[in-house]
């Protein structure tokens, strides 16, 4: 279909990151899931996590998927697999594996656009234009978790495993997203230099991985710590629905702070998050304490992302932007994958099982992050000068 870009097409693009990081939507059902299946705590936090997988993997092959049969059908594609995989909990709400595989499922589907939300707004916009719909994309990823996470704690009520009828929202977004979004041809690279490996967009998706497991461990262990504070009936999702608001009201402030700030807007991200790890590390005894550091944690990604997806062809280092932008995915996934992983590591390391410790290491992690990425940027910076 030859479709031309029009009023509903920006709106259109945006609607499919409402649904791109359901999978934490659901992370009020871990505790229900893990009492009536008998889990480890790690084994229902990986419930939240393990859709990164698939989105991992298939990330990695997305390029040659789009190429085969265009970005369009690639992203109509990932929508199916979505509202097929994420509401199959509901057949199988015995069966641990059956739920596993399920999320592997939706992780496939979130995948197959994972980054073609971010490359639609870079290749159908420009300017200004396209600055504020970077912003807010990352604003509709937390409206939309936000809505669904809240819709998902309504739905417990009738037995957990309703909650995830939330996925099939993802029929409505497709619709949509036929009808007025065109396709876009995939960029052919023409020399083997545009894919090599430079430091600065390595260290770019370090920097995204980092910020990205540290938002999905906070929200990951919140309903353990709330449980643990609240009692076991304790229903976590009302403040699992909240924690996005202060993420949506900065993605779409983001073009106006980084024109007032510049690159000390990642200055800012890091030392929120050095913040929001600091208050639940300290909040055994606070619930207050607890959510006020949940709450801030949504405000770090919203600027870090948008920030690197902005500059994404100065930060190339002549690689080419789209594969860049599929790299960043990559390790955002991976770093969602890892979160609980990491916090039983830390765990580990510091010989204690107490649920606290890993945001004391997460805090003390953030305040080195903060004293590199200052360093980086001044070399970076000296070595402009010089040239």
């Amino acid at each position: 279909m030859n479709q031309k870009v029009n009023k509903v097409t920006p709106w259109a693009v945006l609607s499919v990151s409402l649904i791109l990081t359901s999978g934490m939507a659901i992370n009020g059902t871990l505790p229900l899931i893990k009492e009536q299946l008998s889990l480890s705590q790690t084994q229902s936090e990986l419930l939240g996590t393990i859709p990164s997988l698939t989105v991992f993997l298939v990330v990695l092959l997305s390029t040659l998927i789009v190429k085969k049969i265009g970005m369009k059908k690639t992203v109509l594609i990932g929508l199916l697999l979505v509202a097929i995989g994420g509401t199959l909990p509901i057949l199988t709400p015995n069966s641990y594996p059956a739920i596993l595989l399920s999320r592997l499922i939706l992780g496939a589907g979130l995948g197959c656009y994972n980054s073609s939300a971010v490359n639609y707004i870079n290749e159908l916009f420009v300017g200004k234009q396209r600055m504020n719909l970077l912003g807010m994309r990352n604003s509709m990823e937390s409206i939309g978790q936000m809505f669904l996470t809240f819709i998902a704690g309504l739905l417990i009520s009738f037995g957990w495993q309703y909650s995830y009828l939330i996925y099939l929202g993802a029929i409505p977004i497709a619709i949509l997203f036929y009808f007025f979004v065109p396709d876009v041809k995939k960029e052919e690279s023409t020399t083997k230099e545009k894919k090599r490996i430079a430091l600065l967009p390595i260290l770019s998706v370090i920097f995204a991985s980092i910020m990205v497991m540290n938002s999905i461990a906070i929200a990951v262990r919140f309903p353990a710590l709330a449980v643990a504070l609240k009692g076991a009936t304790y229903n976590t999702s009302l403040y699992l629905a909240l924690m996005p608001v202060l993420g949506i009201i900065s993605g779409f402030l983001f073009q106006k702070l980084t024109s007032l700030i510049k690159h000390r807007i990642l200055y800012v991200a890091v030392i929120v998050n050095l913040l929001a790890n600091l208050l639940i590390a300290v909040s055994a005894n606070s619930f207050l304490l607890l959510v006020l550091g949940l709450l801030i944690s949504s405000i770090p990604v919203a600027w870090v992302l948008p920030y690197l997806f902005n500059h994404i062809e100065k930060i190339s280092g002549g690689m080419n932007p789209r594969f860049l932008t599929s790299l960043i995915f990559l390790g955002c996934n991976f770093g969602v994958l890892i979160a609980p992983v990491l916090m039983r590591l830390f765990e580990m390391m510091g010989g204690t099982s107490d649920l606290y410790f890993p945001f004391y290491v997460f805090t003390c992690m953030f305040l080195l992050l903060l004293i590199i990425l200052v360093f980086v940027h001044n070399k970076i910076n000296n070595k402009n000068e010089k040239n």
